[in-house]
């Protein structure tokens, strides 16, 4: 009786075990700082939970692992990402905002090359579907452009870059880190950011069926910490980014400058999320209009 009794509770505290055990999505760029300060200070395991960190490099992949079971949390998500994945049937949530960042979104050029209004005719690299497609049609309707008075090439940034580099292409869109990192060493001329464009958004994502979870509500806590730390030691925040990321702490300082990490949903947040959806819609990447409430957690 007593190797019985022994065998239900060793079984049980197993059970517990594994039912504390979070799988977080981890991915230290663009900027992801809270993500960075979290893992280095262990605010998530210091409530009790195991902490299993996993990178993915694109959204869809995030959002086929929380269908299968093998992620809890997407820290940070591009908006586009979450709702091309809602769209497409994944049953997820938005819990949060993570990072606004309009300026670390631009069109660029080669040094002394295309100009922004010679835009008309030009060959442009940008991965469709993306924030930064959506901030392309911005930059060209402010030329009175649209995207058909171009030549789009549906490239991923870093080979976008790539074809820029060899004059394949005109201009090509860029993101931050790679950005900074292009315009000190005299590689790239910004064109236009998304400064007045674009929300510049990302947003922490979890499977509909943990929205309520006890993980979710201990990942929330730990990340309010990690933004604690960061407002009370920047400095220090900043060293560990620019450790992390490889890059040169005066880049860091720069890229830092694009960023704000706030996690409530304003009604401006909505609206961003709201064109994005008609955007993706308009150029018929996802088939249904999706909409922010069955997308956003409610209040």
């Amino acid at each position: 009786m007593i190797i019985v009794l022994l065998i239900v509770l060793t079984g049980a505290a197993a059970v517990g075990a594994q039912s504390r055990t979070v799988q977080i999505a981890y991915n230290p760029m663009p900027f992801n700082l809270p993500s960075m300060v979290e893992r280095q200070h262990g605010f998530l395991s210091a409530q009790g939970w195991s902490v299993e960190y996993n990178t993915f490099l694109v959204g869809s992949a995030m959002t086929e692992a929380m269908a299968s079971g093998n992620l809890s949390i997407a820290p940070v998500m591009g908006g586009t990402s979450a709702i091309v994945s809602k769209a497409g049937g994944r049953d997820i949530r938005i819990i949060g905002a993570y990072s606004q960042a309009p300026r670390a979104f631009a069109l660029a050029a080669l040094p002394g090359g295309t100009r922004l209004d010679q835009l008309r005719g030009k060959k442009i690299a940008v991965p469709l579907g993306t924030e930064a497609h959506f901030l392309l049609t911005k930059i060209l309707a402010e030329q009175g452009l649209s995207l058909r008075d171009v030549q789009v090439v549906n490239l991923l940034i870093p080979d976008g870059i790539t074809a820029l580099q060899s004059n394949q292409v005109d201009a090509a869109m860029v993101v931050e880190p790679v950005m900074s990192r292009l315009l000190q060493g005299g590689r790239i001329e910004v064109l236009r950011d998304g400064e007045g464009l674009i929300g510049g958004m990302t947003f922490t994502v979890v499977p509909a069926t943990l929205v309520d979870s006890p993980e979710v509500a201990a990942f929330q806590g730990a990340h309010a910490e990690s933004l604690a730390f960061i407002n009370e030691n920047f400095d220090e925040v900043l060293e560990l980014a620019a450790a992390e990321m490889n890059l040169p702490l005066p880049v860091v300082q720069r890229i830092a400058e694009k960023y704000s990490f706030e996690s409530d949903i304003t009604e401006e947040v909505r609206l961003c999320l709201e064109e994005t959806i008609d955007f993706l819609y308009n150029e018929g990447i996802i088939r249904r209009p999706v909409s922010v409430d069955e997308l956003v957690v409610g209040e």
